[in-house]
Formats: C-alpha cells, sequence, structure tokens
C-alpha cells in the first residue's frame, strides 16, 4: 500500500471517527496506489490484507537488540546494495529515518516487535514497552514502505503465555492498532500451527530440508497449502542458506504452492559497512535473487493456488535414480497430487511441478518448478480442448520483467526450466464451463 501523504491519511482516520448513529466500528480507508482499501480497525476476526508482493527477505536475527547500523550513511548502503542483490524485505527494529530510507530505496521494512534490550525496547511481550510498539503500529498505518510485523520464529509453543497472554492475544493488539499490514507469526515445521486463530496474514515455518532431511519438504508444503485458505492469510518459509542449487529448489518448489515470503537463515552476503561480500557464504543469494526479482511484483498480483499437482519422476530431487524399492509413492513423488485425467493443462515432457493460480481478470498463471535441483528440464505442455482454440500461453521473462508468447508447434508449447529453477506462466482466452 503506497503512503502518499501521513496528512491525507490522518484526515481519513479522523473523519472514521465520525460514524452514523448505531455504527461502532472505526473504518480506515488506505490507498495503495492502485486502488482504496476499506478497512475496518480493531477488526480482529479478519485477516490483514495480502502481501503487495513477494518478499525475499534480509534477516539478521530477531528479537533481543538491534542488529543494524544507527549510522544513516551505512544503513542506506546496506539498502542500495540490498536492493541491488535482489532483497527487497529488511527484518529490522523501527527507526523513523530508517522507513524513509527504505521508502527511497523501495525496501520495505519488516518490523520486528521482539526487541527488548536497552536502545530497543520494542517488546510487545513487556508491559512497560508495549506502549512503543503501539506508538509504531498506529504511525505507520498505510505506510508502502513497510511490509508488516515480525511476531514469532520459533516452535509456537515455545512463545508460553508472557504477561498472561498467548500469542493471539498479541497478533491481534497488533491488528487493532494497525489493521493495513500483514503480520508473520512462524513455527518449526507445522508444530502448533493449527492452533493459531488470529488470523496473522502469513504463516510462517521452518523446516530446512536440505540440512535436517528431505521427507518434510513437500508434506510441510501441502499440509499450510490446505490451511491457509481457512485463515484467509500466505505461507512464509524460513529457508536457512545452503548454495544456489539448493535454495533455488526450496524457493521454486515452495512459490508454486502459493509462498510469498521467503526469509533468509540467518543473514546475508552483506558486511558489516553494508557492501556486498563476495567471500560470503551466502554469495549464491545474490545471483538467485537477481533473477527472481522481476518475479516480485507479478507473484503479488494473485493469491493462493486453486491446485497444486506434479508429474512422474525417473530423478529424484538430487539428481539420482528413485529407489522404487524404497520409494512406495508409485510415479508421482512424496505423495503429491497428481494431474488428473482429462485437466485442461498437460505436461507431455519433464519432470515439474505445477501450482495453478488465477488473476482478478480471470487469466490463469501456472507457476512451473522444476523437480529436480541440478539437472534441467525441457518441458513441452499442450492446452486440452477444453481450454478452447482462443487460449494462449505467455512465458514471463526473467530477465526484462515481460511477457513473451510461446508459440506452439502443432499444438505443443516448449521451454526450458534450469536446474532447481521455476517459470511462470500466463493462459488467456480460455474457455471455462458455465
Amino acid at each position: 500500500m503506497r503512503f502518499h501523504h501521513a496528512a491525507s491519511l490522518l484526515v481519513v482516520i479522523a473523519a472514521a471517527a465520525f460514524l452514523p448513529a448505531g455504527e461502532t466500528t472505526k473504518r480506515v480507508t488506505v490507498n495503495d496506489g492502485d486502488r482504496n482499501i476499506y478497512v475496518p480497525v480493531g477488526d480482529k476476526k479478519q485477516a490483514p490484507p495480502a502481501p503487495k508482493e513477494f518478499a525475499f527477505v534480509l534477516s539478521d536475527g530477531y528479537g533481543e537488540a538491534d542488529r543494524h547500523s544507527s549510522d544513516p550513511k551505512v544503513f542506506e548502503n546496506l539498502l542500495i546494495n540490498m536492493r541491488k542483490s535482489g532483497f527487497n524485505t529488511l527484518h529490522c527494529v523501527y527507526r523513523d529515518w530508517r522507513v524513509e530510507l527504505c521508502r527511497k530505496h523501495k525496501v520495505k521494512m519488516m518490523i520486528d516487535v521482539l526487541a527488548w534490550k536497552e536502545g530497543a525496547e520494542m517488546d510487545i511481550r513487556k508491559p512497560e514497552q508495549r506502549a512503543a510498539v503501539k506508538k509504531i503500529c498506529e504511525a505507520v498505518r498505510g505506510n508502502d514502505a513497510v511490509w508488516g510485523y515480525n511476531l514469532w520464529n520459533e516452535t509456537l509453543s515455545f512463545f508460553g503465555n508472557p504477561d498472561g497472554k498467548n500469542i493471539d492475544a498479541y497478533c491481534e493488539m497488533l491488528k487493532e492498532w494497525d489493521p493495513t499490514h500483514p503480520i508473520w507469526i512462524g513455527t518449526r515445521t507445522v508444530s502448533y500451527a493449527n492452533a493459531l486463530k488470529s488470523k496473522p496474514g502469513v504463516h510462517g515455518y521452518y523446516d530446512y530440508p536440505w540440512q535436517r532431511g528431505f521427507n518434510y519438504h513437500f508434506a510441510d508444503l501441502m499440509w499450510y497449502y490446505k490451511h491457509v485458505p481457512s485463515q484467509d492469510g500466505f505461507i512464509g518459509r524460513w529457508e536457512q542458506g545452503s548454495n544456489y542449487n539448493w535454495n533455488s529448489f526450496s524457493l521454486n518448489t515452495s512459490i508454486a504452492f502459493g509462498t510469498k515470503v521467503n526469509i533468509w537463515f540467518i543473514g546475508g552476503p552483506f558486511d558489516k559497512e553494508g557492501n556486498v561480500d563476495p567471500k560470503h557464504r551466502f554469495h549464491h543469494l545474490v545471483k538467485i535473487g537477481q533473477e527472481t526479482q522481476k518475479l516480485y511484483p507479478e507473484l503479488g498480483k494473485f493469491g493462493r493456488p486453486t491446485d497444486v499437482f506434479s508429474t512422474p519422476t525417473t530423478r529424484t530431487h538430487d539428481n539420482k535414480e528413485r529407489d522404487k524399492t524404497k520409494d512406495k509413492s508409485g510415479p508421482v513423488p512424496w505423495n503429491l497430487p497428481a494431474f488428473p485425467k482429462d485437466f485442461w493443462f498437460e505436461v507431455r515432457t519433464g519432470e515439474a511441478l505445477a501450482g495453478f493460480f488465477r488473476y482478478e481478470n480471470g487469466d490463469d498463471a501456472i507457476f512451473i518448478a522444476n523437480h529436480n535441483a541440478f539437472a534441467k528440464q525441457d518441458m513441452t505442455v499442450a492446452l486440452a480442448p477444453s481450454a478452447g482454440a482462443k487460449a494462449r500461453i505467455e512465458i514471463f521473462s526473467r530477465e526484462t520483467g515481460v511477457w513473451r508468447d510461446l508459440v506452439p508447434r502443432e499444438g505443443i508449447f516448449a521451454f526450458e526450466v534450469r536446474p532447481g529453477g521455476g517459470e511462470l506462466l500466463r493462459v488467456q482466452g480460455r474457455a471455462r464451463e458455465k
């Protein structure tokens, strides 16, 4: 949501205080640059607005203290290099001057509301620091330089009941103070995730499949894919920095399931002065970020997937021949749903995962993610007769950010997906059953 003039927003908020007789809920109208969002203030049952673009997040840690420079020049240098490297969101402690620098360099601030040490003192769990958090929330309502709030990143059962309140109570405080931004609440895998009732907006988790075992990667994605619609929310992930192929695979297969936020654990390829460090163990994230950043706004134009289907595979995610004596899931791996018979979109060759989405105007979006982190896929796809003669397929260019037509040969559309990669397709003019 773009925040054009603080004064104009204050006028709207002030006007909202004067309501017709019998109406007790205050409302705020926020202009995000494309539309007006009419938001009930203090409606604890409603989820916040959806993230407007995919968030590729730098986080140097959470809670405790302020982990970033208090020198505006150093902080600005970090933002400049983040943006060049494909990072568009920074998880940090709020400072008003930082927000303005984030706006200048088109990096959104994910506000840490757990930092309690001297110099930060913005921990929503501590009664003596809660007023500072409330003041921040009210100050940034509708501010497009702010992504939202980061409330938790550990196993949810660890949150406990500080001040006699559970995590839902703190989430509802944030939504009451600022209903215009999402809240990140994360946990380990799916632990305690279905106990959360407050609809924070983004349901985050971590499982680090490449480091801790791959059995949960698709199982967790499937669980959240099925769970978040009931919360009117979206998936977020903490992903451990490792190498180009592993992180590319995790990122792209997650996008196919509708993930809208990826926080890298922990830190990024930047030194203390905010410069890119080519020797940093996470330097490969620069390449991933740069080749993905054109997609970020486009991924925000559609919501959750309507379907996720998988092709059969002959090779594993790490490019080994599948051992059918050990893998009992059949031709399609990891118990993923197979493409139904007579589905309108057909994969003829290539081993991939496909997430199906819908734009507001009715066009279809399909995110094709490589099932193999180390081998490219020569994909060929086709539209079934049920799609109609007018349907056509376009592919989104990661290099230019522009759509281009895929020209069929005898009804077959061909494109390549790099190892661990993913490509976004758009189908226009598809016939639909009435």
